[in-house]
């Protein structure tokens, strides 16, 4: 029974915390995001666990095996036919894994290299990074790679702008680098690859990709102020018509071009882009309860006591993913 409640809780929380972002003006776009991978996180791992634990239930009850409340247990000592319950909860992970194995591939051959990289010209943006401009007719600017993670603008997108907009531009896309956005797109992507289908998964899906881009909005205009960073928004978005602006999505397509992004990103900076204490503070509090709920929720599914040295290292793993949109730390080896 507590597993059923606990599962059933977890169910809820992961339903209702991309409604609760979305409802609140004055988020900050890192805590959003953060929450978004969450929630993410959440729906990537929630049907591989149910399936263990509804497996493994049954591997046990055709061993003979009575679990006490008709509760479920999970573990490896009880034979066989528990084992052999679990394959439906690995080939459900197994799905998600190749998807993010795939998306990984896809963000691995978008990193700049070769003939590409060595007739690219490297400009220094402020924190200590850089952006690569690529000589082409095509316009096109994103920050891409999963190891070697690289801001990449193309001289289309930079030749018709003014100083302080290219500037604009190249701080965009090398605040994505050095929060580590790449890479978090790729964690996100495959979730919602595998479950997009779901409403609350694709909602979660778009809200990250969406907070992303206004996290890196606010990056530039800490630099270049926010009128700049409104008219190179407005004026690449004219440019584009519609080209890529970011590397990977949860199909493999790239879709940070997309028309309502652009919308509430330029809203949001003409309304002054200010953070609020109160629904920041909501935000992030629900997605903490949601972390909570998730390692409480991995000890009890897994037949263990719900020791508070395990809640704190399931629930330490768990926020490490989601604090990332949050931080602006990173791997030396990224702003090569």
């Amino acid at each position: 029974m507590t597993a059923a409640l606990t599962g059933g809780g977890l169910f809820v929380l992961l339903v209702v915390l991309p409604v609760v972002i979305g409802r609140w003006r004055g988020v900050s776009p890192r805590v959003a995001a953060g929450a978004y991978l969450v929630d993410l996180v959440g729906w990537g791992l929630l049907p591989a666990v149910w399936l263990a634990c509804l497996g493994g239930t049954v591997g046990l009850w055709l061993a003979g095996v009575r679990v006490a409340g008709g509760g479920c247990l999970m573990g490896f000592s009880k034979g066989e036919w528990q084992l052999a319950g679990y394959l439906p909860a690995v080939g459900a992970f197994g799905v998600l894994v190749w998807h993010g194995v795939r998306l990984a591939v896809t963000a691995r051959r978008c990193e700049l290299r070769g003939v590409a990289l060595a007739g690219s010209a490297r400009l220094g943006v402020s924190g200590g990074g850089s952006v690569w401009v690529v000589p082409s007719a095509q316009p096109a600017a994103f920050a891409g790679g999963l190891w070697r993670s690289r801001a990449v603008v193309t001289s289309a997108v930079l030749a018709p702008l003014d100083e302080v907009e290219r500037r604009a531009v190249c701080e965009h896309e090398a605040a994505h680098v050095r929060l580590g956005h790449p890479r978090v797109l790729v964690a996100g992507g495959a979730v919602a690859a595998a479950y997009g289908w779901l409403s609350p998964v694709g909602r979660a899906w778009d809200g990250l990709r969406r907070e992303l881009e206004a996290a890196a909005d606010d990056e530039a205009v800490g630099v270049v102020g926010r009128a700049a960073v409104i008219s190179a928004l407005a004026r690449v978005a004219l440019l584009a018509g519609g080209a890529p602006t970011a590397a990977v999505s949860g199909r493999g397509t790239v879709a940070f071009g997309d028309v309502e992004h652009l919308r509430y990103r330029i809203a949001r900076l003409e309304d002054g882009g200010a953070v609020r204490a109160a629904p920041t503070a909501l935000v992030g509090s629900t997605a903490a309860l949601v972390v909570s709920v998730m390692a409480w929720s991995a000890c009890v599914l897994a037949g263990a006591d719900a020791t508070t040295v395990g809640v704190v290292a399931c629930g330490s793993a768990i926020a490490a993913v989601g604090l990332r949109p949050t931080w602006a730390w990173g791997l030396r080896i990224v702003g090569r």
